[in-house]
């Protein structure tokens, strides 16, 4: 089974009373509209500079380049999921789907607190169901200056009959150690900026007994801001212990987001995503109609001028995939960079970001 590399979209902290005028992320400001959708981008191996703590201050992250690897994330009702018996308590599931696996985390979601109860991931082959025993329940309000330590953990099943246990445990402490506002490609953010300091255990116990133990501990950062969650996550390189570090072995960057304007399971865009990204000779554009709506598809250069139109017609209820070959409306090719294609079903639409590369 492939490990989608995959911030979660929670903040796993306790509150404290802020000590400034920074934002403050409330429940209300964390994803969870129905149809809502957001996609972030991972590149390995990036030089980074984190600053400090405290604030204001200003993090840049535009001049690293962007990496391959994708995870498009979705707000689908919780009894929508195949494993929404698994966790009773769930109000708020997030769907994401990168290198043609799915998964879905599992939440419970209310005014004071936000509980990350487990996830299910769906491979090609297989499926399996984590239930975090402990769970990870926090405090909201989210402010500058909170702190808290952290425990959750779950079994895995890897086959070894029922003599055996095998489990992960992540533990550590977070400190919202700083703010202010935060620069990528898709934009500039307010932000928190949140330090953690996360051990991740592995054991095997055999009739009580452990026969096998592995810890692997790394700091981590990541930057929430207001409605959009964490819109960059930076991971160091195993056992790194420098808070400051420069090279980071991972870095995560949201890359689109979309709020969802019909709330109910008879949204008409079920969910959109494009493969391959980068692409040279096509780019596929795949999406769901829940019902039969007119579909508009069309492509834009970074200067949002409108250089091609791949879908313009009413098509039933069903899944499609849309190719675009990277040319202009005369069937020109166009030059390499950055496009841009707008998915658009009655009031309901969507953007990607796609790079073109001969």
């Amino acid at each position: 089974m492939r490990v989608m590399k995959l911030c979660t979209a929670a903040l796993f902290l306790v509150t404290a009373s802020p000590l400034f005028a920074q934002i403050t992320i409330d429940w209300t400001e964390i994803p969870q509209t129905i149809g809502t959708s957001w996609t972030k981008n991972s590149k390995d191996i990036v030089t980074v500079d984190l600053g400090s703590t405290g604030g204001p201050q200003t993090w840049n992250f535009t001049s690293q380049p962007m990496g391959t690897d994708s995870v498009i994330l979705l707000v689908v009702p919780v009894s929508s999921t195949p494993f929404a018996d698994s966790f009773p308590d769930a109000n708020l599931t997030y769907k994401s789907r990168a290198d043609g696996d799915t998964a879905y985390q599992y939440y419970e979601l209310e005014p004071g607190f936000m509980c990350m109860l487990g996830l299910a991931v769906v491979t090609t082959d297989t499926s399996n169901v984590f239930r975090y025993i402990p769970a990870d329940s926090v405090s909201l309000p989210v402010n500058y200056g909170d702190s808290a330590y952290y425990h959750y953990g779950y079994l895995i099943d890897l086959g070894m009959g029922p003599m055996y246990e095998c489990r992960f445990d992540m533990h550590g402490k977070r400190v919202v150690d700083a703010y202010g506002t935060v620069v990528i490609p898709y934009g500039s953010f307010e932000c928190l900026r949140i330090c953690a300091f996360d051990t991740c255990d592995f054991s095997i116990d055999s009739s009580g007994v452990n026969i096998y133990f592995q810890s692997t501990t790394h700091i981590r950062y990541e930057f929430p801001t207001e409605d959009f969650s964490n819109v960059v996550c930076i991971t160091s390189y195993p056992g790194e212990t420098n808070q400051n570090f420069t090279e980071a072995e991972v870095i995560e960057r949201l890359t689109f987001f979309s709020t969802a304007i019909e709330e109910s399971k008879t949204a008409p865009i079920l969910s959109s995503s494009h493969q391959p990204n980068p692409f040279s000779s096509h780019v596929a554009i795949t999406y769901s109609l829940t019902r039969t709506n007119h579909v508009s598809l069309r492509i834009y250069d970074i200067n949002g001028r409108l250089v091609g139109t791949v879908v313009n017609t009413s098509q039933p209820q069903g899944s499609y995939s849309a190719m675009w070959c990277g040319k202009d409306e005369l069937g020109n090719p166009l030059p390499n960079g950055v496009y841009f294609y707008h998915l658009k079903v009655d009031n309901t639409s969507s953007m990607g970001k796609i790079l073109l590369i001969e």
